[in-house]
């Protein structure tokens, strides 16, 4: 009988992994991480690509806004990062080990009989303790090796989701590509929409507003206005809602003239609403319209500074009894309804704009003031625009009505005669009378000598004595010998007086005495005139003496018969 040989407890070498179950396992690892990753793509671009085409068809059916729009694109990244992170980032950060490849095996090819991971196990550094024998774990391993060998790990990774998967991330391109092309215009716009451009949807009729959100006066006539492009349709809806009152429906009136626009005016609005427009398959975005009170005048105090040429104070003036001298300064002080931004005097039949000074420490308080022109101004209003940008609107006119500074008078009252006779080397006694409303400033007397000069105009300031009266009643006593060169003669002196007053302001006025004539006699022809002129007054004299008789004597008869005596 033979002796079994005897099984060493000991062990006689260090135990080595297999290098032909490493590299197969190796090749699944690889395998299977590579099937995981397509997968993972594939997955994305699925569902990057029906996201989006969900949302660009949602924004083309409901005209998404803006913050819907925002939340539809958060919502498509955030699915995307979730596919990036779980089905292709994992599989690469997170590969599956040794042992769970080996289980992946054994679960598959059940003749391993867990041959596989204990091989994989009892041939790591210090996985058989000292002392024990190695020689069944070679054993072991090199039947594993036997097993293995005619086989492929890879083969049992499964593909078919990499293939439908796959099939599809060919396709959905592909369609959306058609897709795309067929409609690009319109796909491109929805695709421009989708990562929040503020263009519109397209539709066969796009709806343009000029006037979008704005503010308006309470009590104002808003006309809500909008333009078409592409299809024009007939007829189209505007969609008003107040805050107070449920939403309602408007018809849109065509313009005749512009077939184009749409329109709809709405009077007297007294709350905030917003609105949009329907015209076609287009639907405009909602728009909101404020509101709010226009800025008026509350008080205005007015204060009349005259020309200082009047030396006249200052007067505070009411609102209905604006009669301003010309060359004065109005004064204002507005205190308005609301705080405002700018203000000012807006001129009328001057026609200019005088801005106004606003209070540092109150903004609806505001000054200014405007000169007085001598003619056009006819009143005055206020205008204001407040901190909201709204201004006011027909604003009360104030009237102004301008009192002109009156050019003084001044007539002569000797000679009396139009003609007066003079000699050569007479002295013309000239007596005038010159008014004006304030102050004389300066008298001329103007002559003219027909045959001198050509008949230049010559003049001769009086002497006032530095004194600037309202009245004068003086003589002037013109030296006709003084004229320069000598008069002869036949010579004929037309003269005349001017005033002018002391208007600095808006004048100064002038007042003109009626041209009266000087004729240049010998001293025998001035003689006989005197005479003539005296027997004119004797003449006069003894008429009214004549009839001063007749009036006594017929006096006298009236009294005699009313008393009865013969």
């Amino acid at each position: 009988m033979t002796q079994a040989p005897e099984v060493s407890l000991t062990t006689p070498h260090e135990l080595s992994a297999s290098a032909l179950i490493q590299q197969r396992i190796d090749a699944l690892r690889a395998r299977h991480v590579l099937v995981a990753l397509l997968t993972g793509v594939a997955m994305a671009v699925i569902v990057s690509l029906e996201f989006l085409a969900l949302a660009m068809f949602a924004d083309w059916w409901l005209d998404l806004p803006w913050a819907a729009r925002l939340a539809s694109l958060i919502a498509q990244l955030g699915a995307l990062t979730y596919i990036l992170l779980r089905f292709i980032a994992a599989p690469v950060l997170r590969q599956p080990d040794d042992d769970e490849l080996a289980l992946m095996v054994e679960k598959v090819r059940p003749e391993f009989r867990s041959r596989l991971i204990a091989s994989l196990q009892l041939t790591r550094p210090a996985a058989v303790p000292p002392g024990a024998s190695t020689s069944l774990v070679s054993a072991l391993v090199e039947e594993t090796e036997t097993l293995a060998r005619p086989g492929d790990f890879r083969k049992i990774v499964p593909t078919d989701r990499l293939k439908r998967f796959g099939t599809m991330a060919i396709f959905v391109p592909i369609i959306a590509g058609m897709g795309f092309a067929a409609g690009r215009e319109t796909c491109t716009v929805l695709l421009q929409r989708v990562f929040l451009s503020a263009v519109p949807v397209p539709r066969k009729t796009q709806i343009l507003v000029p006037e979008g959100d704005r503010v308006v006066g309470r009590g104002d006539t808003v006309r809500l206005e909008a333009f078409v492009q592409g299809i024009i349709p007939a007829h189209g809806l505007v969609e008003v809602k107040f805050r107070s009152r449920r939403g309602q429906e408007f018809p849109l009136e065509q313009n005749r003239d512009n077939k184009m626009n749409f329109a709809r005016t709405l009077e007297n609005v007294q709350d905030d609403f917003t609105y949009r427009f329907q015209l076609g398959d287009g639907l405009s975005p909602t728009f909101h319209v404020k509101a709010i009170p226009r800025p008026t005048v509350a008080t205005i105090e007015c204060r009349q500074d005259y020309p200082a040429y009047t030396g006249l104070p200052s007067q505070e003036r009411n609102l209905g009894d604006l009669s301003l001298l010309a060359g004065s300064v109005l004064k204002l002080k507005v205190t308005a309804t609301k705080d405002l931004r700018t203000a000012g005097v807006q001129l009328t039949g001057a026609e200019s704009q005088i801005p106004m000074e606003g209070s540092p420490s109150n903004p609806r308080e505001w000054t200014g003031q405007f000169n007085v022109p001598a003619k056009g101004l006819t009143g005055f209003q206020i205008q204001m625009l407040d901190t909201e940008h709204m201004e006011s609107r027909d604003s009360a006119v104030y009237r102004v009505d301008v009192l002109p500074d009156k050019v003084p008078t001044v007539r002569i009252l000797k000679p009396d005669r139009k003609e007066e006779l003079v000699t050569r080397i007479a002295t013309l006694p000239v007596q005038f009378e010159a008014r004006d409303d304030f102050a004389i400033a300066r008298i001329t007397l103007h002559y003219k000598v027909d045959k001198l000069n050509d008949g230049a105009e010559k003049t001769v300031e009086l002497d006032l004595e530095d004194q600037h009266p309202r009245q004068i009643r003086p003589t002037y006593l013109w030296n006709i010998g003084g004229i320069s060169p000598d008069l002869s003669e036949g010579h004929l002196i037309e003269y005349w007086l001017t005033v002018q007053d002391n208007n600095d302001a808006t004048g100064p006025g002038i007042g003109t005495t009626d041209h009266q004539l000087a004729k240049v006699v010998s001293q025998e022809e001035k003689r006989d005139d005197l005479l003539s002129r005296a027997g004119d007054y004797l003449g006069s004299i003894s008429d009214v003496a004549s009839d001063q008789e007749k009036l006594n004597k017929s006096l006298g008869q009236i009294i005699k018969a009313k008393a009865g005596i013969p």
